[in-house]
């Protein structure tokens, strides 16, 4: 008997392990948690290796996810690329993909009962509100700011450049005496790209931004010359989609890489046992299951990845994870039979208002006739862009869906008379994990995260480079490249 209860102790400390792992799918090189645009990029690049990525929601793609309305797409969240680079320009050449440039007038600004059309509406609006002189002070301290400017992991900071993150943009317009219009004006921008105001984020963050409105404007010595100054772009915007949105890039990934996504499937913890990763998952909602690898990349908002990851975070990432801020952001596409916008792509809004922007949904597809029928077009969708006015603001996804309308409703027709008559249905997305906020310190936390380990723990995100789509999939192929070293050494 005493010979029996031996036995069963020591099945019970050693051999349950390797029956569990007998009944439970193999191990992996490697598990990526998130099927966003980082996590797909990093799965992409790690397809030598034996990789299972994990996404809790029925399909990938996170914020660049789509929705349709009878013939048109819809973006739900991400609108837009600036020009591709490495790894989305290798990325979508090989997956064949056709690009579009978002045609001119791409961005429309409304102020005062007046719209100003693309770069050249945009400098005139503030050569109006203030001068000449001060536009050319504004895009020349710009440009010298932005020539020592590099993105997360290459950035050095020193300097004027350090100095800056740990300044709000607010006070550098201010100790710049830059007049208010230049405040509301960006602080349009800064609320549609970081859900923040321009006293809540860092002076460094709005760099790469403003820049890029004023990259083609070199400074001139008489308004009349602002038109022929800015034309050189000859109708180029550098503003990418594709005709059925940005949702193309993970829908082409997903459908490159199906035997190793698994979606549906949410993992509520990562915890290592001896030098294997233990990932826990329960799918579809229902019976929690065990999963195992050697490698383990986390590509989730900072507090899912907190707390998922709880046990294998190193104490440094831990910290810095928890000082990583998020803005919530609704998006409304707006259904009718008769168009709301059509002067442009987008339309930014003047600073009181409950949404920044208003998307035209058919204006790609309208001017690229070849693969759609846009001739015989009775029905639009106008997507509505509602962050809040401050990051710590959670109105827009706490109101329910009727009060929301209702604001969204006013707003739309003060800017656009009648539009509100028009909406015959609507469908309404929010993120409570919207936008990491780029506050005052910001990119020195993002050095630091870069640095530091977690021993086979690995992140990706946005949070990690900068608040974009194409920054996190640059995380994503980091994160690739960090876990090859790993498994090769």
């Amino acid at each position: 008997m005493r010979t029996v209860l031996i036995f069963l102790l020591l099945f019970a400390s050693s051999g349950w392990r390797v029956c569990a792992e007998e009944a439970m799918p193999k191990s992996y090189d490697v598990i990526i948690v998130g099927g966003g645009i980082a996590g797909l990029t990093a799965a992409y690049y790690l397809d030598d290796f034996d990789v299972l990525l994990l996404e809790m929601q029925d399909q990938v793609g996170g914020r660049a996810s789509s929705g349709q309305y009878k013939t048109i797409s819809f973006a739900r969240g991400a609108e837009y690329l600036g020009k591709p680079e490495e790894p989305l320009e290798e990325m979508i050449e090989e997956l064949g993909l056709v690009l579009r440039e978002v045609p001119a007038p791409a961005d429309v600004t409304y102020h005062q009962g007046k719209f100003y059309y693309d770069e050249l509406g945009k400098a005139r609006l503030l050569i109006n509100q203030s001068n000449l002189n001060t536009l050319n002070r504004f895009v020349g301290h710009l440009t010298d700011l932005y020539d020592s400017y590099d993105e997360i992991p290459e950035l050095t900071l020193k300097g004027e450049l350090a100095r800056l993150d740990t300044i709000s943009a607010k006070q550098w317009f201010t100790e710049n005496n830059y007049p208010s219009i230049f405040h509301e004006l960006f602080n349009v921008t800064a609320r549609g790209l970081f859900g923040a105001n321009l006293d809540e984020i860092s002076a460094l963050s709005v760099l790469p931004e403003l820049a890029f409105d004023f990259e083609d404007f070199k400074g001139i010595e008489n308004v009349s010359d602002l038109a022929e100054e800015l034309s050189g772009t000859s109708g180029a915007t550098e503003m990418y989609t594709f005709d059925n949105g940005i949702a193309a890039i993970p829908q082409a990934l997903a459908r490159h890489m199906a035997d190793s996504i698994q979606t549906g499937t949410k993992v509520t913890a990562i915890t290592k046992v001896d030098e294997e990763f233990k990932v826990t998952c329960i799918k579809d909602n229902q019976k929690q299951y065990i999963l195992w690898a050697d490698a383990v990349i986390i590509a989730t908002p900072a507090p899912v990845a907190l707390t998922i990851g709880a046990a294998v975070l190193s104490k440094e990432q831990q910290r810095l994870l928890g000082s990583v801020q998020y803005a919530p952001y609704s998006t409304v596409a707006l259904f009718s039979n008769h168009p709301i916008f059509t002067k442009g792509f987008n339309l930014a809004i003047e600073d009181d208002q409950i949404f920044t922007d208003i998307y035209d949904s058919t204006w790609v597809a309208s001017h690229f006739k070849e693969n759609s029928d846009f001739t015989t077009l009775s029905h639009w969708v106008t997507l509505v862009y509602a962050p809040p006015s401050s990051f710590q603001d959670k109105t827009v996804i706490d109101l329910d869906d009727h009060e929301l309308l209702a604001r969204i409703y006013t707003a739309l027709d003060m800017v656009l008379p009648g539009s509100s008559t028009k909406v015959i249905g609507h469908e309404i997305t929010r993120y409570r994990y919207g936008l990491p906020v780029m506050v005052p310190g910001s990119y020195r936390r993002m050095i630091d995260l870069d640095k530091a380990t977690g021993e086979g723990l690995f992140l990706a995100g946005d949070y990690l480079i900068y608040p974009t789509f194409e920054a996190a999939a640059a995380s994503g192929q980091l994160a690739a490249e960090k876990v090859k070293e790993w498994l090769e050494d």
